[in-house]
Order: structure tokens, then sequence, then C-alpha cells
């Protein structure tokens, strides 16, 4: 193919714009497909393994935030955003929340997908581009998974993927109420899971640095205000009830222990292949709710810190499991008799994930230097930020859905560049 054919391909990939409704189609099947998922485990959502539902429940009735309403001695161990949102699920009746919660969940999905949409084109890929990487979150098995789970990643990852919006919108130009919106969203991804307050400093002194120009001032003050605005009040009610200002949980403690201590480090050493290592002397050692939240996250601390010190060659050794573990294709198998059925779902996952992440890091290859540059800057903070806590901290699959945009949005920009062929790869990019 001489150079003006290859150049007229590249033009046409990346000019051209699907209809409007392959969007509005993309929405709609994303939303059919989560609601039939949802409804066919809905049995999932009965149950609350991480007790925000029994919050919310305790929120509701009494309008106290505690694990529960026969025993409402306030607590900051779970991040508050999740089971504020579950307080209005909580007036249904009884038969119906599970509902409730699964008709939350499906639409934080949809407005996942389309907030990949809005990312694709505010980074500058073309039109076809961001459609495929909506898609690609739209059929992903792991927020699939958790959207038929009383847990808090349906949620990160929507508010992750809008805050992206805003802080690229920002950084583009943007104006004061961008600022503001972007400290805003950020700050309630932090209310969200305590992992994203690293990223949210991080882009708070990359922003600071870069920002140039007239209005610079007022726009970085609309942007600490705004993510003031909303975690002031977070940490104020625990300094008035816990008597520290506790911006994040008082449940890191526990986490990083869970992550390092003894058990687990001989369970590294000499565990079977697969092997099912669920922590158990861990939670059956912790003391009971009601006693002093803050000094049992210290001596949960204390003594994690103690264990790596003991053993630092386990302690690096374990971090690389877990980073590992972090972003595995496969599923962790989850009990030792498990049936052919879960076992061929989770190779199916395994399928999915190897073809993703290989595209991925063909888009990531292209891109190398311009990872660190506006607009991908932004996605690859939130990347290495999240990678980063979860080296140390406990640490599985699910516990990278909020990245799962980002991987989506690189994996297909990979798609585009394989579409339009190596030697075109530098013409679509700067088309783009």
């Amino acid at each position: 193919m001489d150079t003006a054919s290859r150049q007229s391909r590249v033009r046409r990939l990346v000019e051209w714009t699907p209809p409007r409704w392959a969007l509005l189609g993309l929405l709609l099947v994303a939303l059919i497909v989560r609601g039939r998922f949802v409804l066919s485990h809905v049995d999932s959502l009965r149950q609350d393994p991480d007790g925000y539902g029994a919050v919310a429940r305790t929120l509701a009735e009494g309008g106290v935030f505690a694990h529960s309403p026969l025993f409402p001695v306030p607590t900051a161990q779970r991040p508050p955003l999740y089971p504020i949102a579950l307080v209005a699920v909580t007036y249904l009746p009884p038969g119906q929340q599970a509902y409730g919660v699964g008709f939350l969940h499906v639409l934080l999905g949809v407005g996942t997908v389309w907030a990949v949409w809005r990312l694709g084109r505010q980074w500058n890929l073309p039109p076809g581009t961001s459609l495929l990487g909506a898609a690609l979150v739209a059929a992903d098995p792991l927020l699939l998974a958790q959207s038929t789970l009383v847990m808090t990643e349906t949620m990160a990852t929507f508010l992750a993927a809008i805050a992206l919006v805003a802080v690229s919108r920002y950084a583009s130009g943007g104006s004061i109420a961008w600022a503001a919106a972007s400290g805003l969203l950020l700050a309630l991804c932090v209310l969200c899971r305590p992992v994203f307050l690293p990223w949210l400093v991080l882009v708070g002194v990359t922003l600071t640095l870069r920002d140039v120009g007239p209005g610079r001032v007022a726009r970085l003050a609309a942007f600490a205000g705004g993510a003031a605005l909303v975690l002031a009040p977070w940490a104020g009610r625990n300094l008035m009830q816990l008597g520290s200002p506790v911006i994040t949980t008082t449940h890191g403690g526990f986490t990083l222990l869970l992550a390092n201590n003894p058990q687990f480090y001989e369970y590294l050493r000499n565990g079977a292949w697969g092997e099912v290592w669920d922590g158990e002397p861990i939670y059956a050692a912790q003391p009971r709710r009601g006693q002093d939240e803050l000094a049992v996250d210290s001596a949960n601390y204390a003594q994690a810190l103690e264990n790596i010190r003991a053993e630092p060659g386990m302690f690096a050794w374990s971090c690389l499991v877990r980073l590992g573990r972090l972003w595995n294709v496969l599923p962790h198998r989850l009990s030792v008799d498990e049936s052919s059925r879960r076992r061929g779902l989770r190779y199916a996952v395994a399928i999915f994930y190897t073809f993703e992440f290989a595209l991925a890091a063909t888009g990531v290859w292209f891109l190398r230097g311009k990872l660190f540059a506006h607009p991908w800057l932004w996605g690859t903070l939130l990347v290495l930020s999240i990678t980063a806590v979860h080296a140390f901290y406990w640490t599985n699959m699910r516990m990278r859905a909020p990245l799962v945009p980002v991987v989506a949005l690189a994996a297909a920009h990979g798609a585009t560049l394989l579409a339009c062929g190596r030697s075109d790869a530098s013409a679509t990019e700067s088309a783009s």
C-alpha cells in the first residue's frame, strides 16, 4: 500500500464518527445487560459482607453513623459516601431493598459507560476509539460482578471516571467552576474509598505546578475549596465523636495488618499453588466493636510495621504478590471444591482480560512519554497511586475496579493503532 493510501485509511479511521444513535444504543445495551445481570443475582444484593447496609439502616433509623441500630456507637471504620447513598434504599419494603441497591448500581454502571465516552473525547481520542473504550467498560466482567455486591466498587469507578473528566477539562484551560468541580469530585472519591487520597494529593500538587496565567490563584483556591467542602464535614464529625479529625477511615491499620502478618507470610512461603488463604486468624484476633477505634487502628498499624521489620524479605515478596493479584487476569479461586462452571467462568474472564491488557499494553507502548503529559497524565497518576497503595495493603482483583476506565481507553487506543498498522501509528496519533 502506497503512502497516500495509508494516509487516507488513517484519516478515514480517525475522522470516522459513529452515528448519534451508536452511543445511545451502547448505553441502552449496557442498561439491559447490567439490569438483567443484577436481577439474576439479586440474592447477592441481600447479603452485606462489609456492613454498608447495616450502617445505612442505623443512619436512617437513628441518625448515627454506626454498625448496628442495636449498638449505635459512632464509627469511622467504613467510608461514608456509599452508606449515605444507601439510606434512601432503607425506606423501601424489606423485600424490595435489594432491588433498590441493584437499581442504584445499574444507574452508576451506565453512567460510567457514558463518562468513559466523554473522557475519551476529552483526551482527544477519535469518536470511534472513545466508543470502543466505553464498550469495553460496559462489558467488563469485574464491574459486572461487583454490581451484584453491596460494596463500593461500582460507585468508586463511576466517581473516578467523572473526576477524570472534570480534572482533564480544568487542566485544558477550564474555568473556576471546573476547578471547583474537580476538587469536589476527587474528594467524593476519597469519601467513597480512602485509596483515592494519594491521587487527590498528586493531582493537587501537579495542578499547582502546571496551572499558569491569569486567574491561577482563583482556580487553585476553587479546587482546594471544593475538596475541603466535601472532606471537612466528615473530618469534623470524627473530631467531635471520635476525638480525631479522620478524613479517611479507622480501618487502614487492619488492612495493612491483614496484608502483613506471620500467617500470611507463612502461606506465601509454603502454601500450595491455588490454595485459599482467608485471613481468619487476623479477623478473629481483632477487638470487638465498641472499643476505641483510633487505639485499635494505631495498634494494628504498629503490629503490621513490626511484622514488616521482622521479615523484610517476605514483606518485599508479599508486595510483589499483591501487585500480581491486583493486576491478575484470572480471578482467584474462592473455594477448594470449585465447580466446573465456576472454573469455566474464571477462565473466560482471564481470556477477556488477557486480550484487553494486550491491547492496553500496545496503547501504552505507543503513548510512552505522553502518559506523563496532559491529558493522559491524570489517568496515569490514578493508576500509579492506587497500584502503589495496594502494594502494601490487602489486595485482590476487585480493588482495581476504579482503574478500568483508564485501562479500557488505553486498550481502545491500542486497538485503533493496530487497525491502522504499526507504520501508521504516528500519523494516527497526530491526526487525533
